[in-house]
């Protein structure tokens, strides 16, 4: 028992050596996480979204405008799309499904959106960083904010209830039907990837990023959870939140910063005013 013990120490300690002796390698001045920051930017967004409204540009109104037109067009259209994917459960659809649905919960984000985070520390990348705030941000507004308010308002049951599609019950619980959450946080999710990829990258990424969510999308009809007014309303959240959240200017100093710094055999925390 007391040989594990020594051998238990000794792993530690040169674990210890180890990581120190690696340090002021990894270091090159990486900020720490700043959970203060980003929730005083999260609150400060979230106070200026009842207001963008009032700043819409003409363009941005007819595009508001034609989303409750798609959206108010497909109502009619909801069953026929529901009976179209009942009797046509073909394997190629099936396989979208599969390979996209998870895209838009926290199965795929949370490993992602974290994935890309910890990749901006390891790396010292502020891109990576800000589409892993930006994601976090959009997916939170859009999809467990907004989302869930809607749907409490609308009262509409999901599809394999068996209801009406034209049942809405509002300011009803347990009916989260309409819009798609699903659907919501995956655009806004590629969203967030499309605009702050666009400055390095290009487009080359857009029609890969927008597809994943559009298979998303799909994979809500396919599996009757969600029906066509749904997704389409469901997007339009997403993709609209997260463009806002991503396009916004970030460039501003912040009153104070954690960094970690190198210095000889380890590391030092700085705390800059």
């Amino acid at each position: 028992m007391k040989t594990s013990f020594k051998a238990l120490c000794a792993v530690i300690s040169a674990a210890v050596l180890l990581a120190q002796a690696a340090l002021p390698a990894y270091c090159a001045e990486r900020p720490l996480p700043d959970p203060v920051g980003f929730g005083k930017r999260f609150w400060d967004d979230l106070k200026e979204l009842p207001k963008k409204p009032g700043t819409w540009s003409k363009n941005q109104w007819y595009l508001a405008g034609g989303v409750v037109a798609a959206t108010g067009v497909s109502l009619f259209l909801d069953d026929s799309v529901a009976d179209f994917y009942d009797t046509h459960r073909m394997d190629s659809l099936r396989n979208i499904s599969l390979a996209t649905t998870h895209f838009g919960d926290s199965v795929w984000q949370v490993p992602i959106i974290s994935g890309i985070y910890m990749g901006g520390l390891a790396f010292g990348s502020p891109t990576m960083r800000k589409i892993s705030a930006d994601a976090t941000e959009a997916s939170v507004i859009a999809a467990l904010m907004i989302n869930p308010a809607l749907c409490y308002m609308t009262g509409r049951a999901l599809p394999y209830k068996g209801e009406s599609p034209s049942r809405f019950r509002p300011f009803t619980w347990h009916r989260y039907s309409f819009p798609s959450g699903h659907t919501s946080a995956a655009f806004a999710l590629a969203s967030v990837l499309d605009i702050d990829l666009r400055e390095k990258f290009g487009y080359w990424h857009t029609p890969l990023v927008y597809g994943v969510a559009l298979g998303v999308a799909e994979s809500r009809l396919y599996d009757r959870k969600h029906y066509l007014s749904e997704v389409i309303l469901g997007g339009a959240i997403g993709w609209s939140i997260g463009t806002w959240v991503a396009s916004k200017n970030r460039n501003k100093t912040p009153a104070a910063d954690l960094t970690l710094l190198p210095y000889p055999n380890g590391a030092q925390l700085a705390l800059r005013f």
